[in-house]
C-alpha cells in the first residue's frame, strides 16, 4: 500500500474512539523521568527517527466516512504539534510533576490531527533533591493497546546491556488468530465434556441424599444472585477444576454480576483528574514473598494493592466492602521485538475481584492466589476477546450501551506491565523511572497501574478528582500493605 494512502482501522481500534466521553477519555497517559534534562534537538532527532519514520499512525488521524472508521495521512502533518517543551513555575517537585499530569489528562487530543503528543518538562526536582525531567507522552488507545504504545515508547532508549531489549510483559507461545481460533474450539469440547462430568456427580448426589442436596442447591442459588462469581465453588464441591468451572464463573462474573460495589467514590465522574504514584519499590523482596507463598509477584502486588483499597476506605469509616472488581488487560499475541508497523489492539479484558479480607495480609495473599489461578485455568481472555469484538461491530447506540454495561462491572482497569530489567537511557539522560496510566470508561472513577523497571516497581492510582480527590492517599495505603507483606518473612 503506498504511503499516502489511507488505510481501514480494524474495529477492535475505532472501538476507542466510540468510547471516548468528556469526562473520561481513551487516552493512555505516560511518564518517565530522566536524571538529567536531554538536548532538545537530540530529542526531536530521537522521535523522528525511531517513531514517526516508523510507525505510520503517528502521521495520520482518524476518519470517518460512510464506510467506517480509517486512517488518513495528515497533508498539513507538523511535528511541533506534537512534540513540545514546558518548563513548568518554580518549585517543580514530584507533586507538581503529578498535577501536571492530571491537568493533561483532563485535556482531549484534539481529532483534526494525528492522536498524540509528547512534552519534555525541564527542571524537575525528584524528592532525593536531584534535579532532571520528565517525558510526559499521550497516546489514544485507537492507536495501539498499553503494551505495544509502552513498547513504542521503550524503543526510543537505549541501554548499555547488548542483552537487554526495550521489551515489556512477557512473551507466549502462539497467539496469532488462527490459533486463537483453535484454541477457542478445544475450549468449547473441553467444556462440554466437564460440563457432562458435572451434571453426573449433581444427579448422583441427588439420588443419595435429595433434601440435602436440594437444601444445598437452594443455599448455593441465593449466593450466586448475589455473587454470581462464586459459581466456582459449587465445581469446587463437586472437585472440578478445569475449563468448564473457570470459565462457567468468568462468564457468571461478566453476565449476572451488578455494577461494581457501591461505596465512597460511587458516582458519576467530572473533567478533573488526580494522580500520583510511588517511589520505586525494591522487586527482590517481593519476588522472596512470592516464593515463600506459591505466588506470583503479580499475586503478591495485586494483594497489596487489595489491602491498600481496604486501608483507604476503612479509614473513611467504610468497612462493608469484602471485595472490589477491577478489569485487567491480557495480552493476546506475542510480544515481539520488532513491533507491527501498524501497531493496533491485541487483549482482552478480564474480570480480577480483589477480596479486600482477611486483614492479615497473607492469608490475603493465598485468597488472592487462588482467584488469580482460577483466571490462568480458564478461557476468559479468550470469551472477553470475542465480546469485545461483537461490541466493536455493533451500531454505534449499542456499543456505547454495552460499553457501559461491562465497564460498570469494575472500579476501573488495574494494569502490571513487567518492564525492562536494566536500566535505560533517552536521548543521553538516564532513565529514574516510567509509569502509565490506562483510561477508565463509563462511570469508572479511578485506574490503577504497577510498573516494574531495572530492579524496582512502581504504583499509582489515577482518579476522578470529585470521587477520588487524594489518589495520594490510595498509594500510601498500598505501599503500606505491600511492606507487611514483605515483613511478614
Amino acid at each position: 500500500m503506498p504511503e499516502h494512502s489511507r488505510y481501514a482501522m480494524s474495529a477492535q481500534d475505532a472501538l476507542w474512539l466510540t468510547m471516548d466521553r468528556p469526562n473520561n477519555l481513551m487516552v493512555i497517559d505516560g511518564v518517565m523521568t530522566l536524571t538529567s534534562t536531554p538536548d532538545w534537538d537530540r530529542v526531536i532527532e530521537t522521535i523522528s527517527e525511531r517513531v514517526i519514520e516508523r510507525f505510520r499512525v503517528f502521521r495520520c488521524r482518524a476518519h470517518r466516512d460512510d464506510d467506517g472508521w480509517f486512517w488518513q495521512p495528515a497533508d498539513d502533518f507538523h511535528l511541533a504539534d506534537h512534540v513540545r517543551q514546558v518548563q513548568l513555575p518554580e518549585p517543580m517537585g514530584m507533586k507538581e510533576l503529578e498535577a501536571y499530569v492530571a491537568e493533561m489528562r483532563s485535556r482531549p487530543l484534539p481529532r483534526d490531527r494525528p492522536l498524540w503528543e509528547v512534552t519534555l518538562v525541564e527542571r524537575v526536582t525528584f524528592d532525593d533533591g536531584q534535579v532532571g525531567a520528565a517525558i510526559v507522552s499521550r497516546f489514544h488507545h485507537a492507536m495501539a493497546d498499553g503494551v505495544r504504545l509502552t513498547q513504542v515508547m521503550l524503543s526510543l532508549c537505549d541501554t548499555a546491556d547488548p542483552h537487554v531489549t526495550a521489551s515489556v510483559g512477557r512473551r507466549t507461545e502462539g497467539g496469532g488468530p488462527l490459533e486463537m481460533a483453535t484454541k477457542a474450539t478445544t475450549t468449547v469440547n473441553e467444556m462440554l465434556s466437564d460440563t457432562a462430568k458435572v451434571v453426573s456427580r449433581g444427579v448422583e448426589a441427588l439420588t443419595q441424599d435429595p433434601r440435602g442436596a436440594l437444601e444445598s442447591g437452594w443455599r448455593l442459588a441465593s449466593d450466586l444472585l448475589r455473587n454470581p462469581g462464586h459459581l466456582v465453588d459449587a465445581f469446587d464441591a463437586l472437585g472440578v477444576d478445569n475449563q468448564v468451572a473457570n470459565t462457567t464463573g468468568s462468564v457468571a462474573k461478566l453476565a449476572l454480576r451488578g455494577g461494581t460495589v457501591r461505596t465512597i467514590w460511587t458516582g458519576t465522574p467530572g473533567i478533573r483528574k488526580a494522580v500520583a504514584w510511588s517511589a520505586p519499590c525494591p522487586l527482590d523482596p517481593i519476588k522472596g514473598i512470592g516464593h515463600m507463598y506459591d505466588a506470583s509477584v503479580n499475586d503478591v502486588l495485586l494483594t497489596a494493592v487489595a489491602g491498600g483499597m481496604r486501608s483507604y476506605l476503612a479509614a473513611r469509616d467504610v468497612d462493608d466492602v469484602a471485595e472490589v472488581e477491577w478489569m485487567v488487560p491480557v495480552n493476546l499475541v506475542p510480544i515481539e521485538d520488532n513491533l507491527p508497523d501498524d501497531l493496533g489492539n491485541y487483549f482482552a479484558l478480564v474480570m480480577a475481584v480483589l477480596p479486600l479480607h482477611p486483614t492479615d495480609p497473607v492469608e490475603r495473599l493465598k485468597a488472592v492466589t487462588a482467584r488469580m489461578a482460577r483466571i490462568k485455568r480458564s478461557a476468559e481472555p479468550l470469551l472477553t476477546f470475542g465480546v469485545q469484538r461483537g461490541v466493536s461491530t455493533a451500531p454505534r447506540s449499542v456499543s456505547v450501551a454495552l460499553t457501559d454495561f461491562f465497564a460498570n462491572k469494575a472500579v476501573g482497569v488495574l494494569t502490571n506491565v513487567p518492564g525492562p530489567r536494566s536500566p535505560m537511557s533517552f536521548a543521553g539522560s538516564d532513565v529514574r523511572q516510567i509509569v502509565g496510566f490506562a483510561p477508565s470508561s463509563g462511570d469508572q472513577p479511578m485506574t490503577c497501574t504497577i510498573f516494574s523497571y531495572a530492579g524496582a516497581v512502581t504504583i499509582g492510582f489515577a482518579t476522578d478528582a470529585g470521587l477520588v480527590p487524594d489518589p495520594d492517599q490510595l498509594v500510601t495505603e498500598t505501599i503500606t500493605e505491600l511492606t507487611r507483606l514483605v515483613d511478614s518473612d
